[in-house]
């Protein structure tokens, strides 16, 4: 074999492997501080900017326990290509529930990204319009997703929400409930205007 062949077919071992090893567990999530409520609190960073994010006691950061995540590699990168296939910035979030009905939720920065051209990109009415934010549901092969974007200073981020497709959810009854109690009742502030239901 020739020189050249060889390092072409180390390049394409080399790429393949580096594909292979990616995962979207994000562990780098600094220590909640716990709110009146005793719900864990997150400091969230991306970009040069941060939020504030509650969520329920049960939400995961920084293990891995693989009864409770429902999606491999491949899952997450068809989502995150199938309607908003704009590259993203940074990962900032992965966390799951203890609960295997509910939720594995991830999140992603979009530096230089507005909400008009999410809008554009999925081709439809958002499912719930907060203002300066959009949510959208949908299946993706065996998960039904709900996606929620919201303006920053620089951008947008992503929460990607995914259920448990061996749950009996119909019609995702359980899993919606979730994502409004999380997102609308929790953190109602992130919002200019709350929705009721979607």
């Amino acid at each position: 074999m020739n020189k050249k062949l060889i390092s072409w077919l180390g390049l394409i071992l080399l790429s393949f492997m580096m594909q292979s090893c990616k995962n979207y567990y994000y562990l780098k999530h600094t220590p909640a501080v716990n709110n009146e409520d005793r719900n864990p609190v997150y400091d969230l960073k991306f970009g040069k900017e941060s939020m504030q994010f509650t969520t329920f006691a049960d939400y995961q950061v920084n293990i891995i326990n693989k009864k409770y995540i429902f999606f491999a590699t491949k899952d997450v990168s068809q989502v995150l290509k199938a309607n908003f296939s704009k590259p993203f910035t940074e990962q900032f979030m992965f966390m799951y529930t203890k609960m295997s009905i509910y939720n594995n939720l991830l999140g992603f920065y979009y530096e230089d990204a507005s909400l008009e051209e999410v809008k554009q990109a999925y081709g439809r009415n958002p499912d719930a319009d907060m203002g300066n934010g959009v949510l959208y549901a949908y299946d993706s092969g065996k998960f039904h997703v709900v996606d929620i974007y919201k303006k920053t200073d620089n951008g947008v981020i992503r929460f990607i929400n995914l259920s448990n497709p061996d749950e009996k959810d119909p019609p995702n009854k359980k899993f919606h409930l979730e994502v409004r109690n999380l997102f609308f009742g929790m953190n109602s502030q992130l919002w200019e205007k709350n929705v009721d239901g979607f």
